[in-house]
């Protein structure tokens, strides 16, 4: 595609600054893109400026990380003011979160012998509020314990594993709420990378989330397979939900496609980007 709503710069997770990634969004054949950073606003004003140079159509956004049915969901948001007061007020906490679950991660690798996590991973986040299970990935790669970032994840990171640290994020109600509040539309991002037991948790994820306010999920997802994006977009027309679209991209290191490389989305679908004054046929 040439368009891609979700996406991550060294204002959180990604590795490249938001200036680099709106060029290499652009090198990529991008024409509209969104930066969603995890839990901050930061970097979408250098991302916005660099865009609108570039001749890209940018929408501000941020995914919050939020807490449904004991389990991690990310909502994205799009269409925020970054220079609201009100996100700076509801990131700081989810932040602070992440300084304590860096705390605790190198606590839980000293305990299977490997020091030092805590204070590598930071050498990859900008700040120890940005911190995230990405910058330790980096790190267990750097050093050697894993031949490649996914191994990073499945044999550290995941819930269940000896790195993993479980974190009470906010409610995903709450989470679409703030995004409510600040003007933005919700979006659940990648469905189908949520390991549930059953299809029925599923499907009550995707209507609590409606209840809530959410008003589109992400049909296409680089982080999800495209066995799953078929799921979803049936999900989509069922349940009305506006469709959106993104790689998740975070660094050439990642298995995942580059901005834009993602699937398209069905054309029966109503995307997302049709609330920001876009036309429906825009890629």
């Amino acid at each position: 595609m040439t368009i891609d709503l979700h996406m991550h710069s060294t204002a959180s997770d990604g590795t490249l600054s938001p200036t680099e990634l709106m060029r290499f969004a652009a090198e990529c054949g991008c024409n509209t893109v969104a930066l969603t950073d995890h839990d901050t606003a930061a970097g979408v004003s250098e991302a916005r400026s660099e865009a609108h140079r570039l001749g890209i159509r940018f929408i501000a956004g941020i995914e919050v990380s939020s807490l449904w049915g004991g389990r991690s969901i990310h909502v994205v948001g799009l269409g925020l003011d970054p220079e609201s007061p009100g996100i700076a007020g509801f990131v700081a906490g989810t932040q602070m979160k992440r300084v304590e679950r860096g705390r605790a991660m190198d606590e839980n690798f000293a305990r299977v012998g490997i020091h030092g996590a805590l204070e590598g991973a930071l050498h990859y986040a900008e700040n120890s509020t940005s911190l995230s299970r990405t910058h330790f990935a980096l790190w267990l790669l750097e050093k050697g314990h894993v031949k490649n970032y996914q191994e990073a994840f499945d044999k550290y990171l995941k819930p269940g594993r000896p790195g993993y640290a479980r974190v009470e994020w906010p409610a995903t109600v709450e989470a679409v709420r703030f995004i409510r509040e600040e003007g933005g539309v919700a979006v659940l991002a990648h469905p189908g990378r949520y390991e549930f037991s059953a299809e029925w948790m599923s499907d009550q994820l995707l209507e609590d989330f409606k209840a809530a306010g959410g008003e589109a999920i992400e049909v296409t997802s680089g982080s999800q397979s495209r066995a799953t994006d078929i799921i979803f977009a049936q999900k989509a027309r069922e349940m009305g939900f506006l469709a959106s679209t993104g790689s998740d991209w975070h660094s050439p290191r990642s298995a995942r496609p580059s901005p834009g490389m993602q699937p398209a989305l069905p054309k029966d679908l109503t995307p997302v980007w049709v609330k920001f004054g876009y036309p429906r046929d825009m890629d």
